[in-house]
């Protein structure tokens, strides 16, 4: 029989194994955070790609707004809290005026003759500087205080009546008759996007106080709630920019920052300080009456960011402005994330002549106005078109 000897054989000690299992841990670790720091980042692109896409959104919605207008009216819905800027004298009411078309045809266009006897409403005219008819006449610089500051502004050319009235039977009326027919219906904001931007704010009219009788008095930047500054107080008759030189006058939209009851026929002929000096909280109030209130995907997952678009649209410094903010709120760790910028869009004009002329009270359904091109008769009725 042969006996084998004794061979020594390898073999992990203790020691060795507790500093194996010791590194395979740290492995196993380091493995783990590497993948939590993978997870988390890859969570995070994803959660910034879905808030980018977000605001892009947003920013998509706000362009949209500047072009139709339906933080302010919107003719998708029947029902009036869409369309409540279409009560009489709001900014998305018809126009009521005078129906006398003497330089206007359905077929052959404008005829500029010159005609100014006509005092009545021309929903697509063109105001061309050429038309005599949109000149104003009166003297700029005649002080208001003069020897009878009613009626003789001038002391060697006579009447001033028969150059800026709405009243007296003079062939320069139909200027002052817009004037005054866009303010009342319209409001500030309104006129001036329609009238031509050298408009001379001043005419004569009726006195208020005297009702049908025919005494009358310069009015529009003369009367407590007229559209002037105040700046200095100067009683010159006074274009855009120094009517609006540290004022704004804006449109209320539909669901405003404040109350709803801000949308008033007073709001849309109310004088709001924004200038220099102006303090903090009449400043915040002020863009709380004007930015609208507007929630972007409300049918989301629950854990998705809210989106908020806000519009403000108001006049000042001669200069009509569309501040528009859209704000990114997370619901987990309340963050806000916010944008504002400025854009050009389509004018109070343009977006009711993409409106059909119909509200809850009546039989036709509110919508879109097609065009086709000038003078087409499948042209729909806008809200421009005079009743």
């Amino acid at each position: 029989m042969r006996i084998l000897s004794a061979i020594p054989r390898g073999a992990f000690t203790l020691i060795e194994m507790m500093i194996a299992i010791g590194l395979g841990m740290l492995l196993v670790y380091a493995a783990m955070a590497g993948f939590r720091v993978a997870s988390q980042t890859v969570t995070s692109a994803n959660s910034l790609a879905l808030e980018n896409s977000l605001l892009r959104a947003g920013f998509s919605e706000a362009l949209e707004e500047l072009d139709f207008w339906v933080g302010y009216d919107n003719p998708n819905f029947a029902d009036n809290d869409h369309l409540r800027l279409r009560d009489p004298l709001l900014p998305f009411s018809r126009i009521k005026t005078a129906t006398d078309r003497t330089d206007f045809s359905t077929t052959g266009g404008y005829i500029y003759s010159n005609n100014e006897n006509d005092s009545g409403w021309d929903s697509a005219y063109p105001w061309p500087a050429n038309a005599r008819r949109t000149w104003w006449r009166a003297n700029a610089a005649e002080w208001h205080n003069s020897t009878n500051k009613t009626r003789k502004r001038f002391s060697i050319s006579g009447d001033y009546s028969q150059f800026a009235s709405t009243v007296q039977p003079t062939n320069h009326q139909w200027l002052f008759t817009q004037m005054e027919k866009l303010h009342e219906q319209l409001g500030y904001y309104a006129f001036c996007d329609y009238l031509p931007p050298s408009m001379l704010y001043s005419y004569i009219g009726r006195d208020p106080d005297q009702g049908n009788n025919v005494d009358m008095v310069e009015k529009f930047i003369r009367s407590g709630s007229a559209f002037k500054s105040g700046d200095g107080g100067a009683s010159f008759a006074q274009g855009r920019y120094r009517c609006t030189k540290n004022v704004s006058f804006f449109l209320v939209p539909l669901k405003p920052l404040g109350t709803a009851t801000q949308i008033t026929q007073g709001n849309f002929r109310k004088i709001h300080g924004t200038g220099v000096h102006t303090e903090v909280d009449k400043m915040d109030d002020f863009m709380k009456e004007a930015l609208s209130s507007r929630l972007n995907l409300e049918k989301k997952p629950e854990h998705w960011p809210t989106v908020q678009l806000e519009a403000s649209r108001f006049f000042n410094h001669n200069r009509f402005v569309c501040l528009n903010k859209i704000s990114l709120i997370n619901p987990l760790t309340g963050k806000v994330t916010a944008l504002s910028f400025t854009a050009l869009g389509t004018t109070l004009r343009g977006a009711r002549q993409q409106r059909k002329p119909s509200s809850p009270s009546t039989t036709t359904p509110p919508g879109w106005a097609l065009w086709y091109g000038p003078n087409d008769i499948r042209n729909d009725i806008h809200l421009d078109n005079a009743p």
